[in-house]
Formats: C-alpha cells, structure tokens, sequence
C-alpha cells in the first residue's frame, strides 16, 4: 500500500483510533488509507460541518434575488393603479382598476392621455409603468412566458455544462451575469425591453438553479443531504422581497434594492469549492485533493486530513472521458429510461399544481398584494423544517412515503375544491382559499423535496446535472402551459382548471405507487455502469483488495492452513460489512466521526 501523506484526527471507517493515539491510530497516519468509495472521504472530512453551513447560508441569501427576479412577475409586478384620464376639454376623469373591455372603451373614446395614479397602489408595479392594460393586457402573460422559455433553455445548457465543465463554472458565471441583467432590467423602457432582459435573467437563473443543486446535494452525505435541499425554498425570500416591496413602493428602486442587497454575496460564492465527487469521478484526483485539503482546513471542517491523489486511487471513476447529453436518460438503460419518464412526469405535475395557486386564488389578492407575498413566504416555512425534523426522528420516513404522502394530500385537497367550485362556490371563498393554500405549500416543498432527494440518488454523479436539467426543463415547460391554459379555463370552465392538475396528480400518484423507489440511505451512485449493475456489486473486487490490504499474509502451509481459513473468514465478513456500509450511506459512515 502507497504511503499517504501526514494524517492526524480522528481515523476513517473501520479504523477505531483513540485521542491518546493508538498502536492502531499510529500505523493508519504512518502506511496511508486507501478510501474505496467517496462516503468514506465524506465521513473523513466531516460530511457536514461549518463549510457545509457556509455554502447553506449562501444559498439561502441569494435566493433573494432568484426570487425577486424569477417572481416579481406572479404578483408584485402586475400590481393595476386607478388611472388619471385626460380629456380632449382638458378635464380629468378617474378610472378605477381593474379595467375591463367598457373601461376600455371609454378610454379609446374619451382619453388623450392616460397617467396611472401612484397613491391609488401600495406598489407602482410594471403594468402601471408600461400602461400594459386594454390592448397591451395580454403583455404580462407574454413577458412571464419569454422569461420561462429562457430558464427552459437556461436549465438544458446549464445542465450540459455542469457535467461536462464543472457544476462551480457554470453556477459562478451564471450567478455573476444575473447581477447585471438584473440591473439592466432596471433601464428598461418599455416592455420589448423588459423582456429581453428578464429573457437572459431567466437563461442564467436556469444555468444556476441546476448547477448549484447538484453541486450542493454532492457536498454532503444522505444523513444531512435534505438540509442544502431545504435551501433552495423561497419562504424566506417571499418574505424579504415583501419588505422591499413595502419600502421601496417602486418597481426599479424595488430591483436597485434588490441587487444592493444580494451582490456581496457573489464574494461568498468565490469560496465555493467545485464538487469534489465530481472531480473524483473524471479522474482529477489532483484537483479534487485541493478541494477536499480546503474543506477539511482549519478554518472550515477542521478535520486534521491532507489528503494525496494515491489516497482516491481506488474509488471507482470514469476510466474516459465521455461526453453525455439528454439521449443518455432514455436510450442507454431502460431502468433509467422508466426512472426519468417518472421524474419528468413529476415535475411537471409539481408545476402544474404550484401554477394553478397562482392563477386561481392568487389573482383575489385586491390592494394587499405585498402581504399575500409575505403570507406565502410564512405559510411555506414550516413544512422543510417538518421534513427534515421527520426524516432525521423516523427511521422509516423514507424519499417513497414522502412522495406518497405529499401527492395524497395535494389530491385529495383538490378534490375538495372540484366539489366545492361545482357547487357553485367563488374561487375567493375561504375553504377553497384554505384547501389551495394547503395543497400549494405542501406540493411546493415536500413534493418538491422528494423529487430532489430521489433524483440525486437515481442517476450517477456522471450524468446528474443533465437529470436535474431535463427536471428543470418540464418545470419551465409546465409553466408555459398553465401561463396558456389556466386563464382560458377559469373563463370557460372554472372548475376544469383544478381537474387538470387533479388528473395529473393522480396519474403521478399511481405512478409513483409501482415505479417509484425508496432511496433513502442508499449510497449515491457515479458511473453509468452502476445504474445497470448497482454499487455493491462493483464494490465487491475493491472492497476484497482493501481487506486484503489491510492483513499481514504469510504461508498457509506454516501454521496448518489456520492463516488462510482467518484470512479468507475475514475477507468475506469484512465484504459483508462494507456492504452493510454502503447500503446506509452517510448514515453509517458518519458514526465514526
């Protein structure tokens, strides 16, 4: 066994040492350990410790700015004032909002100048700005959609990029233009303008949102792995954008705030280190040893480790480099074909469901527009926390029965309102407000949860950030269709917008009952060859060669063959160990620590 460099703290899996410094402890730091597979790395450095925090708050601070920039059209952004209406006789009229095709009328008629009254609106929104009423009303809708069709677009690219060039390259670009597209939305003079630039913040926002969740679910192990999944809520930044929403009271001074607030974090993302899993697994042992050297620092883990590139020598990895695209989630494994319909279909049922709150219930918000934006920031709060609360408590709450169970709850919500809205009850009655409510937030968080957690666990680490991009595709796309739909069926057939994302709930929920996996403990897999043979039965050769590693062999034949029959006793139960090792995950390994 290769010589590691100097190692002091507290020894890996399956090596017991003792703060005195043990006979053991000694001649682990003095012949090297060979790590065989990345959790054991993990486990090494601290699988989540303050680096791990660090990245967490990052996260979570620039959601902020996601938010604002991805959002600001759902609600704030299209905010209608009374208007002032100039007449031909220089005497003024005032038209109350919303308008409607008499008021419309009236001002083609009668109106030689139209001014929106600012007092008359807690927020001088886009639409009071542009004048995007009457004949421009439809110009929202179109503004939202161009920004969607860019996060789509955004979300395939990124993907691509992140497995091919790095998850760090693409999150960090990404992240350092929103900036200034974002600023630029700030100039915009008319609404072609607007869209242009919401059009590019909404490609890179999609570059970001795959890039960092698949480098932020790879920085941690299965034990902790919902906390970073959690980050990438918007509770918080619903309630933040509300604030500024209330300070501002305009919708540039809203983004100037906006981007003052959020640009420094762009000095914590320089910190940020590129995915040492994925590092590893394209053969950069060199690279991925800086990584690991930085995270386990004093200044971060802590964890007394310096690792060398004859350290990672035997964990599994890409023996060339391989170019993967989209074709490779459906053409190349059937299990992983079956895996991605089922993912796809969720995701777009997740968005199908979080659109409808939106275009149903969310238009009867009237004149408290910043409050129903800071009540939806607060009413989406809790669930993450009861998530991982339940995951972390309750052995059997697995990935499977979070699904189940959020999808159940969204159904049978949404069957009530069908019932309710056939009985001729307003959409703005307080038990269909409620029930939508509660399904929104459910399907917003902990469906959306599931998803993420089974998707990281599905697909190997090769090929993970194109999974997460075709996600993110169906997402956008499920937008755009209910940005389409939605409306035209409130109008002619209200209760029809609830049975559609009924229907696909349902589809989603048997689907999910048969083709669905429990993932949770499971170790994450890096190669596509393991999507087809598993872990465990790649790890069998390796796991033998390390016990074997690990014993001192001498003749059979001096001691009557006693040698060999330990030795052999030995390595089968020490498979049998790993074996048990891999199966939780982190969750073993992190006993250890």
């Amino acid at each position: 066994m290769s010589s590691s460099s100097s190692d002091a703290g507290t020894p890996p899996p399956g090596k017991h040492g003792h703060d005195g410094g043990s006979d053991d402890e000694h001649d682990i730091h003095k012949k090297g350990f060979i790590y065989t597979h990345f959790e054991e790395v993990l486990a090494r450095i601290n699988p989540f410790g303050p680096y791990q925090y660090f990245t967490c708050f990052c996260i979570l601070y620039a959601s902020i700015e996601w938010a604002g920039n991805y959002s600001f059209m759902d609600a704030l952004g299209v905010i209608e004032p009374d208007w002032l209406c100039l007449q031909a006789d220089n005497t003024t009229s005032n038209i109350t909002s919303p308008t409607n095709d008499a008021k419309c009328a009236y001002i083609k008629a009668n109106c030689t100048q139209l001014t929106p009254i600012k007092e008359s609106a807690e927020f001088h929104s886009l639409v009071a700005a542009f004048q995007l009423i009457c004949d421009d009303s439809d110009k929202p809708k179109l503004i939202q959609i161009i920004q969607v069709a860019g996060s789509l677009i955004g979300s395939i690219v990124g993907g691509h990029i992140g497995d091919y060039y790095g998850r760090k390259k693409g999150f960090f670009s990404g992240q350092f233009c929103i900036i200034l597209t974002s600023v630029m939305a700030i100039s915009a003079k008319d609404w072609i303008a607007y869209s242009i630039c919401q059009f590019l913040n909404g490609f890179l926002f999609g570059m970001i949102e795959v890039t960092s969740l698949t480098m932020m679910m790879e920085y941690t192990d299965n034990k902790y792995r919902l906390i970073p999944n959690a980050c990438f809520q918007w509770p918080i930044a619903y309630m933040v954008m509300a604030l500024i929403a209330y300070l501002a009271k305009d919708w540039q001074y809203f983004f100037i705030f906006l981007n003052l607030i959020t640009a420094p974090i762009t000095i914590g993302f320089m910190l940020f280190q590129e995915s040492p899993r994925w590092l590893i697994t394209k053969g950069r042992l060199e690279q991925a040893c800086e990584v690991l050297n930085d995270m386990g620092h004093q200044r971060w883990n802590h964890a007394r480790v310096k690792f060398i590139p004859n350290d990672l020598k035997m964990i599994p990895r890409e023996k060339r480099t391989k170019f993967y695209s989209f074709w490779h989630l459906f053409f190349t494994n059937s299990k992983l074909a079956k895996q991605s319909i089922m993912q796809i279909v969720s995701m777009f049922t997740f968005s199908l469901v979080s659109s409808t709150y939106l275009y149903t219930i969310g238009q009867f918000h009237g004149e408290n527009t910043i409050m129903f934006t800071f009540l939806d920031g607060v009413f989406r709060l809790w669930v993450p926390v009861t998530v991982i609360f339940l995951d972390y408590r309750v052995p059997k709450f697995g990935r499977k029965p979070l699904y189940m169970l959020s999808l159940s709850i969204t159904a049978l919500c949404f069957a009530a309102i069908i019932v309710l809205v056939s009985l001729d009850y307003a959409l703005d009655h307080i038990s269909i407000y409620v029930l939508t409510i509660i399904a929104t937030m459910i399907n917003a968080s902990a469906f959306w949860m599931s998803i993420v957690q089974i998707t990281t666990q599905r697909y190997p680490t090769v090929i993970r950030c194109i999974a997460f991009g075709s996600l993110h595709s169906f997402r956008h796309i499920g937008v755009i269709v209910s940005l389409l739909f939605v409306d035209p069926l409130l109008k002619s057939w209200t209760v029809g917008a609830y049975i559609v994302p009924e229907v696909c709930v349902i589809l989603t929920l048997v689907m999910g009952f048969f083709l669905q996996p429990e993932s949770k403990g499971k170790p994450l897999m890096d190669r596509m060859k393991e999507v087809k043979y598993g872990r465990f039965e790649n790890e069998i050769p390796k796991a033998l060669m390390r016990i074997a590693a690990g014993h001192r062999y001498t003749d059979p034949q001096a001691n009557g063959g006693d040698n060999a029959a330990t030795f052999a006793k030995s390595i089968f139960e020490g498979a049998a160990n790993r074996h048990r090792v891999s199966s939780h995950g982190g969750d073993s390994i992190s006993m250890h620590m």
